[in-house]
This record gives C-alpha cells, sequence and structure tokens, in this order.
C-alpha cells in the first residue's frame, strides 16, 4: 500500500480519493447538505488541510446549505471581493459569465483576496449553471512549491516579506468597464492600501511550510531592487505551473470544490463563451497564520 493510500484510508465517514499525487482528493459517498456531525466535519476540515483541495459531484445545494456547508471550515462572513451577491444571501458571491461581458481577469493564478490584512482561509465554489465543456479551475500547491526548493534558497525566502496590492491585479480593469466604475475603483483602492505578507508561511493545520506568493496580487519583495523581485518572482511563479503541482477540475452542474486559500493558488480557465453561474462563499478566521 502505499503513502497515499494508507492517508486516505484513514477517513471513515466518506470515501477519499486522492485526486494528484500532491495535492487535491475526490470524495465519495458524501452529501454535503446531511455533514451534520463533528466526526465527519473533523475529517473534512484534516482532509482539506493534507490535500489542499477538495472535490464532489451530485450535490445539491441551497444557499443557506452552502453557507453551512462552509461554517465547517471557518467564518463564512469574513473577507469577500467584488463579485455581485446573491439577491437572498449577502454571504453569497455569484461568479456569473453573461456572452458578451468582460471576463473578471481570475485567469491568473492567485490566492483570493491576498491584498487584505487577513485573507479568508479558504472556499467553497458551487456550479449552478456551467457550459458543458471549458471553464476549468486549476489549482496548485504552495506545500509542493517550498518543498522542491534548495535548503538554502528555502532559508533565504523565510527572511522575505512581499507586498500583495489590489492594484496589482485583474480587479482595476474590471472596475471600469462598470457603470460608475472609476468611482468604484477609488473606493476600493482606499479600502485596500497594500500590504505586506511573508513569501514563506507556516500552515497552522499541518505545520507545512508553503510559498504564499502569486501573480494576481503579489507586487514586489520587500528590500530587493525591482530587477531582483522581479526575477526572484517570475523563478517562483514558474514553479507554480509545472503539471506536478496542479490539479485542474472539469465543472459539471451541481459539482463543488472547497479549497485552502492558505496553501494553494488557483487559475480560472476563460475558455467558454456560454452562460456560467457559479456560487462562491469564502470563509476565514481571525487570523490567516
Amino acid at each position: 500500500m502505499t503513502k497515499i493510500d494508507s492517508r486516505a484510508s484513514q477517513f471513515t465517514h466518506f470515501k477519499l480519493e486522492p485526486y494528484n499525487p500532491f495535492i487535491g482528493a475526490v470524495i465519495h459517498d458524501l452529501d454535503l447538505k446531511t455533514a451534520t456531525g463533528e466526526g465527519v466535519r473533523a475529517e473534512l476540515r484534516r482532509a482539506l488541510a493534507e490535500y489542499g483541495v477538495l472535490f464532489f459531484r451530485k450535490q445539491s445545494l441551497t444557499p443557506e446549505q452552502q453557507i453551512d456547508v462552509a461554517r465547517i471550515f471557518g467564518d463564512p462572513d469574513k473577507a469577500k471581493a467584488y463579485f455581485k451577491r446573491h439577491d437572498q444571501n449577502k454571504l453569497i458571491e455569484l461568479i456569473e459569465f453573461k456572452p458578451g461581458q468582460p471576463a473578471y481577469g481570475t485567469d491568473q493564478w492567485h490566492a483570493d483576496i491576498t491584498f487584505s490584512a487577513n485573507p479568508p482561509t479558504g472556499t467553497v465554489l458551487y456550479a449552478r449553471d456551467v457550459p458543458p465543456i471549458g471553464g476549468d479551475t486549476a489549482w496548485a500547491s504552495g506545500t509542493y512549491v517550498y518543498d522542491r526548493l534548495d535548503p538554502a534558497l528555502q532559508a533565504y525566502l523565510e527572511t522575505l516579506e512581499a507586498v500583495h496590492s489590489i492594484e496589482h491585479s485583474g480587479w482595476p480593469e474590471w472596475f471600469l468597464t462598470q457603470p460608475n466604475g472609476e468611482e468604484l475603483y477609488r473606493q476600493a483602492r482606499a479600502e485596500n492600501l497594500p500590504v505586506v505578507h511573508k513569501v514563506v508561511q507556516t500552515h497552522p493545520v499541518t505545520g507545512r511550510k508553503l510559498v504564499y506568493v502569486s501573480p494576481n496580487f503579489t507586487l514586489r519583495i520587500r528590500g530587493l531592487s525591482r530587477q531582483q523581485s522581479d526575477a526572484l518572482l517570475t523563478f517562483l511563479f514558474g514553479l507554480f505551473e509545472k503539471p506536478e503541482a496542479q490539479a485542474r477540475w472539469r465543472w459539471e452542474n451541481d459539482s463543488v470544490a472547497i479549497w485552502d486559500n492558505r496553501a494553494t493558488v488557483h487559475y480560472a480557465v476563460t475558455d467558454y463563451t456560454e452562460y456560467r453561474l457559479l456560487h462562491r462563499v469564502t470563509f476565514g478566521e481571525d487570523k490567516v497564520f
């Protein structure tokens, strides 16, 4: 029995199938809306910390039930982005694409909302109406990236801090496509001044170290010249692009992905032209690390 098989067999409330060797797991034989007992919830929390992203098929969740799933992992009333909100429950963000409208600019590797001093620790994303092909989401493991670095480089990165900024993301361009977009953008900048996060973080559940940078929000590394910072960040960003670090998920209606926003980055592939709607709930804690 392999190490991965042995780890998966520790879960008794559902069947866990590793998705890729270094990231991701598919959960079978579990209806999320009935995951009410503390035993199954504790196993889900442990599985998320160990595998980084959990995948589910054939779920059926109301907005309230999706929020309750998010509560398994954290507080759903934490940092949110600027997506449209659900009419009946403002904790639900609508990731909606209509033909002819501009995309959100999430087709870059990123962890959600790291331009905040206390980003969310994870997300529950539920596919309500998705095209039959296209629109996959890929995740990559910051733990995998750290583990593959030379020990001397690991030690050096642990001394560094990086600046994260909303202005470095796709949000400014998106704001400017909206009615009153210039005012919305000025308000967003005022509410989200650049913040600093350590380049290497320690996961509070697993105790494993991970690289915590991404192209969509990380602006520069403090204390380095622009040329040195750009070169180092380009090198680190490239490691997330290694297929071995990744898990790519093909969406179907009523499928769910739950990911650890501390230990992974993700990329929303924009190769679709048809209507698409997903419901998103982020969750967090008082302190991300």
